[in-house]
């Protein structure tokens, strides 16, 4: 069973100083947010103008409140949305089956005969959480599956102390869903950066969480390296699984990506491409949170073409991003 459980707070005392202690989710957002800034960057962000990425995702955290973030970061949500691109437009979208959705892992057990040898565990409202599970290779623990939905039901550190306000709006809920591909870790990710409805960059990361991780960035065109400055970049003459994608299966995936990435001025669309076909993963709106080493240069290359929105324009879609969020949907085995 694979496993992520979100960030790791020290012991005391750090924990007294540490951004993930008792304390430091009192302070005004907009302190947290420059405290936390400059604790990873080593300088004091411009939160009012912003220029950088970085700064950028922090002026999203603190003054973007549209509907259509909660849609992104609620997962049901998106699928719906993804569900309705793809039949709208007649785009082949791979997305994963949902076979059960509740808020306590009790009731899932109760049908655990029904449920197929590999599925995913995952919180609807929060990322960065999930359980790999296949009943072929291990017995499922349903202790451990109980515990971490009881704690994922509880507020965490995304909405308490980074703000990420999407989050704070999704559908608190659990999901059981389909699991792809067939090995013992998930299946490579395909994470597009989309800026204006197109595709930025395309990252192929493999190995996520692992020390091994290692990422290929590739152009639009799903052919060009793209010069990422990643310190886990995999070398530019190494061959990987998407340069075996054939010609046909680029322009599907392309399609697929920008259709998905046309709601949000810059989202990461994330994705798995698994026996042929593309299959959504989730939406990304606050990458990183904004606090990554990214250094200087390409902080400010992938920063400019991100235009900010009028936040006092109405958005004439609210009451459609507000439907996807409503009600608790059921999976395909309630």
């Amino acid at each position: 069973m694979t496993l992520r459980n979100g960030p790791v707070l020290p012991k005391f005392p750090l924990s007294l100083v540490h951004p993930l202690g008792p304390l430091f989710r009192y302070l005004p957002l907009s302190l947290r947010r420059h405290l936390l800034y400059l604790r990873y960057t080593g300088r004091w962000g411009n939160f009012r103008t912003p220029v950088l990425w970085s700064e950028k995702m922090q002026w999203r955290i603190l003054n973007d409140r549209r509907a259509i973030l909660v849609v992104a970061c609620d997962k049901l949500a998106s699928k719906a949305l993804v569900a309705n691109v793809a039949t709208r437009l007649n785009i082949a979208i791979g997305i994963p089956e949902t076979y059960w959705v509740g808020t306590d892992v009790r009731e899932l057990q109760r049908m655990a005969e029904r449920l197929p040898a590999r599925w995913v565990l995952k919180p609807n409202h929060s990322s960065g959480r999930v359980r790999l599970l296949d009943s072929a290779a291990a017995p499922i623990n349903w202790s451990d599956l109980i515990a971490a939905g009881d704690r994922w039901m509880q507020p965490d550190e995304q909405t308490t102390v980074l703000g990420q306000w999407g989050y704070a709006g999704a559908r608190r809920l659990l999901i059981a869903e389909q699991r792809l591909g067939g090995g013992t870790e998930p299946p490579d990710d395909l994470r597009a950066q989309v800026v204006s409805g197109v595709i930025e960059r395309v990252d192929l990361s493999i190995g996520l969480d692992t020390p091994a991780h290692r990422i290929a960035s590739y152009e639009r065109d799903l052919v060009t390296r793209y010069a990422s400055d990643f310190e886990m970049e995999i070398p530019h003459d190494a061959r990987t699984a998407v340069d075996a994608i054939t010609a046909e299966e680029r322009d599907a995936i392309r399609a697929a990506i920008e259709a998905i990435g046309t709601y949000v001025e810059r989202v990461r669309v994330d994705g798995y491409f698994v026996e042929g076909r593309y299959w959504f993963g989730e939406l990304t709106v606050y990458t990183a949170s904004g606090l990554s080493d990214t250094p200087l240069p390409f902080d400010r290359r992938i920063g400019a073409p991100w235009q900010l929105p009028d936040l006092s324009a109405p958005d004439p879609r609210e009451a459609e991003w507000r439907t996807l969020l409503t009600g608790t949907p059921k999976g395909t085995l309630q």
